[in-house]
Order: structure tokens, then sequence, then C-alpha cells
């Protein structure tokens, strides 16, 4: 863990300028809904609808753009000239919704069996973005997440409780920072409306932050991984 906040910190330095465009346009999509907005209304009888209701969807949603930022920065911890092509945010993309179904198809059989294939697969996304290069095609795509998902069963299976705990690590790193500022913005968007203005942006910069470090750990683990 040693510098890994460090280097953070130097990973949202290199797309600064692009983060603190996406905060500014959540403190503007906060300012807009201000008039129709009733926080307290969605918590106290629609809390299902809160991650739906601006301008929470909104961070989210420019949470979700921003990781095919983090991820070149971070990616450049293990290659150097590393840059997303149109192919990487598809394999990028394929590789969440694969990994992400075939995990929730083992938490349909039990919850066991879920976190195992979590953990076996878990580092298929950075596998998947070191082997396609960069000149490849849109059909490469499919071959090359088959060959990530294999690789990390590989990498993972006699590491596996070292890596259910690097998991579960970068899991915290990113939602307890996260959680206690979205309940700071609830909490102050109840009692005091106009500080959403603030607090969106606020939020946004806390997850951009906490996730460049939760992708330092990763791809630091896999270099590990790679190397043992």
């Amino acid at each position: 863990m040693k510098g890994l906040f460090a280097e953070g910190f130097r990973l949202m330095r290199e797309r600064f300028a692009v983060y603190a465009l996406f905060a500014l346009g959540s403190a503007i999509a906060a300012w807009f809904v201000l008039p129709r907005i009733d926080l307290y209304d969605v918590i106290a009888n629609h809390p299902m609808r809160l991650v739906s209701t601006p301008p929470v969807s909104v961070v989210l949603i420019f949470a979700l753009v921003a990781l095919f930022f983090i991820l070149p920065s971070a990616m450049r911890g293990i290659e150097p000239g590393f840059r997303m092509t149109g192919v990487r945010v598809g394999i990028t993309v394929a590789a969440i919704v694969g990994v992400g179904a075939v995990t929730e198809l083992g938490y349909v059989f039990a919850v066991i069996p879920g976190i195992i294939i979590a953990v076996l697969l878990s580092q298929a996304l950075v596998g998947a973005l070191l082997r396609v290069r960069s000149e490849a095609s849109p059909r490469d795509i499919v071959p090359t997440l088959i060959g990530s998902m294999r690789g990390s069963v590989a990498l993972t299976r006699a590491h596996f409780v070292s890596t259910l705990g690097i998991i579960v690590a970068s899991l915290a790193i990113l939602l307890v920072p996260f959680t206690i500022v979205m309940l700071a913005l609830l909490v102050l968007g109840v009692r005091v409306p106009p500080s959403l203005v603030v607090m969106t942006p606020i939020l946004f910069m806390t997850f951009i932050y906490f996730e460049c470090v939760r992708y330092a750990l990763i791809v630091r683990w896999y270099r590990r991984l790679t190397l043992a």
C-alpha cells in the first residue's frame, strides 16, 4: 500500500482538466434542478429512486464516463505507452458486462459461487486491455475477452485468498469515502438545498480520486500476479 494514495493523486492529475469539467457540469445540473427537487420527499417516500434523481444521477453518469480516462492512466503503470482506442473501449465495456453477467450467474446459484467467480475473473479487464493491440479490430473483442478470462483464472487460482483481500480492500477504498460524502450531500441537501451545488462536484471528485487509488492498487496486484 506504500505510496498508493500519492499514486492516486498522480493519476488524477493526468486528466484533471477533464474531471474538473465534469465536476462543473454536475454543479450546473444541481443548480438547474434545485427549484424542482425535494430530496426529503425522495428519501422519505421513494428511496429506491435516489440514484435516478438529479444531481446524483448526473454524478453517476459522469463517473461512468470518467472510468475511460482513469483506466488508461492506471494501465500506463504496466505499459507506459498505453492509450485508450475505440477497440479498447469496446473491450472495457465487454469485459465489465461479460464478467458481471458470469458473476451474477454465480450469485443465482449461491453467494459463495458468485464470490469465487468474481475473484477468479477479477483480473480479466486488465488482462484484456493488455492483450489487445492498438491496431486491433472489433472482431478481436470476443476472443480477447475469452482469453483474458482464462488468463485471469490462471493468475488468481493459486492466489485466491490474497486476491479476495485485494478486491475487498479496493472496494472499501472507493465505497467508504464515497458513501460518507454521499450521506453528507443528502443531509445538507435536505437541510440547505443550495448546498447541492457545492456538494455534487465534491462527490464527483471524491469518486475520481478514490477510483484512481483503487485502479492503482488493481494494476499493482496484476503486475505482482504476473511476476509470481
